[in-house]
């Protein structure tokens, strides 16, 4: 996976100007984000616990451009009143976790080589 799949820049130095300084610390912010409403996803979750852990994790992640992280999360969001909604849940959460870690692997490595 190339890291435009992962983190459009593009759309994040509309925010940021060229300051990497600042880009930084938005990723940061994001990264600690993303940790945090990861861990609230849980497939066993009442729908409106897990409807807004994805929504606030896809809204992140769609401010500093991670479209694919966002697009699952917008999935996540329709993963609601379903009878076999726990396992679809858990299938895609290790997606998601998946491209997660693998989002937060890409912002570290733009950190470090800055």
């Amino acid at each position: 996976m190339t890291a435009a799949c992962l983190i459009d820049l593009d759309h994040l130095d509309l925010y940021v100007a060229g300051d990497d300084a600042l880009r930084d610390e938005i990723l940061g912010i994001f990264e600690t984000q993303a940790e945090m409403w990861a861990g609230l996803l849980d497939p066993s979750a009442e729908d409106a616990a897990w409807r807004d852990a994805a929504h606030a994790l896809k809204g992140a992640a769609r401010g500093v451009g991670a479209w694919q992280l966002g697009e699952l999360c917008a999935r996540a969001e329709t993963l609601v009143g379903l009878a076999r909604r726990r396992e679809e849940r858990a299938q895609l959460l290790e997606e998601l976790r998946r491209t997660g870690r693998e989002t937060i692997a890409e912002i570290r490595r733009l950190r470090d080589a800055a």
